[in-house]
Order: C-alpha cells, then structure tokens, then sequence
C-alpha cells in the first residue's frame, strides 16, 4: 500500500513539474510588438558565449560549438560555389555586431543538430530581443522552413511578408543593376541565351509539377519562355507562386537559359520578379 501511494505521488510531482516547465517556456504569444519577450523567461534557456560569428545565421560559442539560426536564411559570404551573394556581407555585419563578443540564450525546438552536427536553435539577446526574428523583420534573412523546428513560422512568415513589401534589406532592388540590363519582351527570350535580361510579359499559365513550378507566359509553354521556381527554392517565398503570380504582369530577372528547345529563367530568389 505504502509502495503504491508512493508511486502516486512520484507521478503527481512529475506532473507538475512538467506543468511548470510548460508555463516557463517561452511561447509565440510570449513575442511583442518589439519581437522582444520578458527578459525574466530567458532564465530557463541555455546561455552561451559567442566567440565569433560564421555568417549571418552561423555562430560560434567559446565552447567551439557551431549554432545555426532556426526559421531563416541569410544570403551567403563564404560559399565555394556561390562567393558573396547581394546583402550577405550586410546580414554578416549585423549578426557580428550585435552578437560577437556577447552572451545570448538560446531555444531548441524538436530536432537539436542538423545533419552537419550544427545545433539549431533560436537566440534571445540579453534585453528579450528575439533575434531570428529581427534579422527576418529588418530584411537580413529569408525564410527557410523545415520540419519539425516549425515552433515560429507563422511569425515568421508574417515578418518576411513583411519586410518584403517594404523592401528592406535583401528585398530591396539592386537598382544599378538592373538599370543596365535590357528589358525585353518574353517573344523575344529566345534570342537572348546566355545572356541575364529582364522579360517582361503576362503569367496566362502556372502548373506545379511537385519537383518545380512553371509560371508561362503562353499556351504553348513547351516552344516559349517559362519562369521556373524549382522546389527546392520554394520556401523562400512566403506565398504559393503558381497562385499569386497568375494573370499577373510581371518582370523577371535572370539569365536565359536554353531548355529542351524553349527559353527559360530560373528564379532562385522572390526578388527576381517583380511586378
């Protein structure tokens, strides 16, 4: 008897401090106006030293521990492949002065590393300040949404949305660029491969084929221009392409690329339509 009162007990005490556990974590609801949350609830997470800064959504403790920045994507400075993307030395200048050097608290969410050993998290500076989400509000990152570390997306959605209608940051056009490049009608794609342009024109058509997203510009899409958004690109829109693009008059930027005969663009970024 005495035994099974016991074990009652030991499962009411682990009840409620798992019901304790629960009120003191941080919650979406818990991020204001400021995306600041109450400094007293960052005592509950983890804290850590940031000996340097990797790039704009990659830290690194003092511990030698990599930390990669859950819910975004800043436009990379180091990529082998890649080199300095547009607004990456911008996202890596930020994330440096308002995180190298100082002590942050972080969050996990469901899956703690990815496959590269990096711990995911999200930072919290020490005055609340949720800083994956300033970095997506003030337009240094897109969004990059993978499951099951889904805790903030609808706020983050909300703030790319946002900062991508206001054109902050990455949003914001190249204008010396595309100032230089010959705007085109999409009838005329075909004579430009090889060559980055902007194509103006209608998106009469759209098909998602679940490996990419066709937005055309004719019924006959297989012989004429055609924007394509593979889906690996697809989370860096905070809307559904084939939807909100069609009927639309747009302009698309990027280098013609020949495709089984028909000219086409790959868009890799929001930014490189415009309407």
């Amino acid at each position: 008897m005495f035994k099974k009162s016991l074990s009652i007990i030991t499962i009411i005490v682990v009840l409620i401090i798992a019901a304790s556990i629960g009120l003191l974590a941080i919650s979406p609801s818990d991020i204001n106006e400021d995306l600041k949350v109450d400094p007293d609830k960052l005592s509950y997470l983890d804290k850590v030293y940031v000996e340097r800064v990797i790039d704009g959504d990659t830290i690194e403790t003092a511990a030698g521990e990599d930390i990669r920045f859950i819910g975004l994507d800043t436009p990379e400075t180091k990529h082998p492949d890649k080199g300095v993307e547009y607004y990456g030395k911008e996202a890596s200048k930020y994330t440096t002065k308002q995180l190298e050097g100082k002590t942050v608290y972080i969050e996990y969410d469901t899956e703690k590393r990815d496959k590269y050993q990096r711990v995911l998290a999200y930072v919290f500076l020490s005055d609340g300040t949720f800083f994956n989400a300033k970095l997506m509000h003030d337009g240094y990152a897109n969004l990059l949404t993978i499951p099951p570390n889904v805790k903030y997306v609808d706020l983050f959605i909300e703030l790319a949305k946002e900062a991508r209608e206001n054109k902050r940051g990455l949003w914001s056009k190249p204008k010396k660029k595309e100032k230089d490049l010959p705007v085109i009608s999409w009838k005329e794609a075909g004579n430009y491969i090889g060559e980055e342009v902007i194509v103006k024109g209608t998106v009469v058509d759209t098909y998602d084929s679940g490996e990419a997203i066709f937005l055309n510009f004719d019924e006959n899409y297989s012989e004429i221009f055609t924007a394509v958004i593979f889906s690996s690109d697809e989370y860096k829109f905070n809307f559904e392409p084939e939807d909100y693009y069609l009927d639309k008059k747009v302009k698309v930027r990027g280098k013609v690329k020949e495709y089984k005969g028909a000219p086409e663009i790959i868009v890799e970024e929001p930014g490189q339509i415009e309407e």
